[in-house]
């Protein structure tokens, strides 16, 4: 032990104590027994599969409330769903990308179309309407 200390270059008892300490104490409490949770996230999951953790969360909130026990995290909901593979996939926005060729369809052969997005909406209204009394 001796060899191995002057190696690293600290001192036998350092040494000794790195090597001797007690495995450290778990952090934290235990997971809470998933079973049930799974078991009602399964059932509203069957009947509304466009719900994610979010709406499913709310559901199970309700629910506890009803009958009077705990509802869940949204965190413990979020995990279970992931483990057990029920989360929706993430929507990315994107949707089918519409292709246009640049071919427009027009009545007549050698007329000229064209396409304006503006718009002006322009209030006409009186600044202000004539009063009887001033005049």
């Amino acid at each position: 032990m001796t060899a191995a200390a002057n190696a690293i270059g600290i001192s036998c008892q350092h040494l000794s104590a790195m090597h001797n300490r007690p495995p450290p104490k778990p952090r934290g409490r235990p997971p809470l027994p998933d079973a049930e949770l799974v078991a009602d996230i399964k059932m509203l999951v069957a009947d509304l599969p466009t719900y994610g953790y979010r709406r499913v969360r709310a559901l199970l909130r309700r629910q506890a409330q009803q009958t009077g026990r705990e509802s869940p995290t949204p965190k413990r909901v979020y995990r279970v769903m992931k483990v057990h593979g029920l989360p929706l996939q993430p929507h990315s926005g994107k949707g089918e990308e519409r292709r246009h060729d640049g071919q427009v369809a027009v009545d007549k052969r050698n007329t000229r179309w064209c396409s304006d997005a503006l718009d002006l909406q322009l209030n006409r209204a009186p600044l202000a309407a004539p009063n009887a009394a001033t005049g």
